[in-house]
């Protein structure tokens, strides 16, 4: 059948084609419509980063293209895969598309790995599909079940290896950060947020950090004393401007690249060598530590938590076709979303 997917210009994803394509499930395969995703930050980071993080590499795409992935829902509409049936529901890691084909592996109680040769060197998280439980809230799930579950190894991880002092969170208002901000708060360590100064009173208002500050104010940081720093933004400028100013810098860790426009810096910075956070690996690792069971149960409970807190000021926008796509990713892309809008879309 005729499919459409959406293609971003490698290093430049506000140059787009949406594009047909012809998809039938070969043996084995299945295929599935794409009911809704969630665009966010971290699909920004997806398409910034992708190349050398391996996300480019999940849904290939004809040079010099890339298929940006998004989080959320599909249903499938055909298989010839033993133990997946026509009408199945899955959530999962998608193309922008309005359809994907799926190698299922072994079906079992928790759902099934995408067996394609080309995603077996990925990390395991990223191919996982689970099935979906009757009555969960799919917008809400789309949003910030990928978002939570980096948040919530991230304040784990800060909790158990951040020095006692503050510790800093860039693009404090983008949804990873804030889901990391209030794991943080309910485990006793608050931390202090930067982020543009449109965005100040919102993200203070969560009620997640001890301190909002705007990027023109960061000189108002204590320098000399003990600090932990998390950018989000990839801002090059930025980062550079902390190390030099907080002389107490214990750690430094790049987690997304919200800034994803701003060109690297070429001076070497002071302090410490700032050290990627990847997620996946550290949420294998500490499901590993706990038990899967004992970890899911965990993470649930969090972000059950998580989700409550956020009811006050989170209004979540569902829309549909390319030209909604288009027009959000246009907005993440410019540092324009409202942090208090959600955008989950629907191909």
């Amino acid at each position: 059948m005729q499919t459409t997917e959406i293609r971003l210009m490698k290093n430049d994803p506000r140059t787009r084609e949406v594009a047909p394509v012809e998809r039938a499930p070969g043996p084995g395969q299945a295929l599935a419509r794409i009911d809704r995703f969630a665009l966010t930050s971290n699909n920004v980071t997806y398409a910034a980063i992708g190349e050398a993080m391996g996300y480019w590499r999940f849904f290939p795409a004809p040079e010099p293209w890339i298929i940006m992935p998004v989080w959320g829902f599909a249903t499938v509409t055909e298989s010839r895969a033993e133990g997946v049936a026509a009408g199945d529901r899955f959530y999962g890691y998608w193309p922008s598309a309005s359809h994907a084909l799926l190698t299922p592996g072994p079906v079992k109680a928790h759902g099934f790995a995408d067996m394609a040769p080309h995603r077996q060197a990925l990390p395991p998280i990223y191919n996982a599909y689970s099935p979906v439980a009757p009555g969960t809230d799919e917008a809400a799930a789309a949003l910030f079940r990928p978002l939570y579950g980096t948040g919530f190894v991230l304040a784990d991880h800060l909790v158990e290896t951040a020095e006692p002092g503050a510790i800093i969170l860039t693009s404090a208002s983008s949804k990873t950060a804030l889901a990391t901000a209030e794991g943080l708060r309910a485990a006793g360590r608050p931390a202090t947020g930067l982020t543009s100064a449109a965005n100040r009173d919102f993200t203070l208002a969560t009620g997640y950090y001890d301190q909002v500050l705007a990027y023109d104010d960061l000189a108002t940081l204590d320098a000399g004393a003990p600090a932990t720093l998390v950018d989000f933004s990839g801002n090059a400028r930025l980062k550079a401007a902390l190390h030099r100013h907080l002389r107490g810098l214990g750690a430094s860790h790049i987690v997304g690249a919200t800034h994803w426009d701003v060109a690297p810096d070429a001076e070497p910075l002071p302090g410490p060598t700032p050290a990627l956070f990847f997620a996946p690996t550290v949420w294998a690792a500490k499901a590993k530590a706990m038990g899967p069971a004992a970890f899911d149960a965990a993470m649930a409970a969090g972000m059950a938590r998580f989700l409550a807190t956020t009811r006050p000021w989170l209004t979540i926008i569902q829309e549909s076709g390319p030209a909604a796509y288009e027009t959000r990713l246009d907005k993440l892309l410019a540092g324009t979303a409202s942090p208090a809008e959600g955008y989950v879309i629907s191909l």
